[in-house]
């Protein structure tokens, strides 16, 4: 079985990717192509929609790892 990807919602609690996707009316057919960026089954950045908030930076924050997509058009 495939493994549910999740991300953490400012309440604390926790929604799959599946659920967060069908909630934003992402559809069915470009889901797929949504990239995700995970630590296991926890999906910090869900890219072009929202940031786990288990991942946010915050005052408490120590450590930051900078993340950047570059998209590039090839002919």
């Amino acid at each position: 079985a495939l493994p549910i990807y999740y991300i953490t919602l400012a309440s604390g609690g926790r929604k799959s990717v599946k659920s967060f996707m069908i909630d934003e009316k992402i559809p069915r057919e470009s889901r797929d192509a949504v990239l995700l960026l995970a630590e296991g089954s926890h999906v910090l950045w869900i890219v072009g929609y929202r940031i786990s908030e288990y991942y946010k930076v915050t005052e408490n924050t120590k450590r930051i790892l900078k993340v950047q997509l570059i998209r590039k058009e090839f002919a």
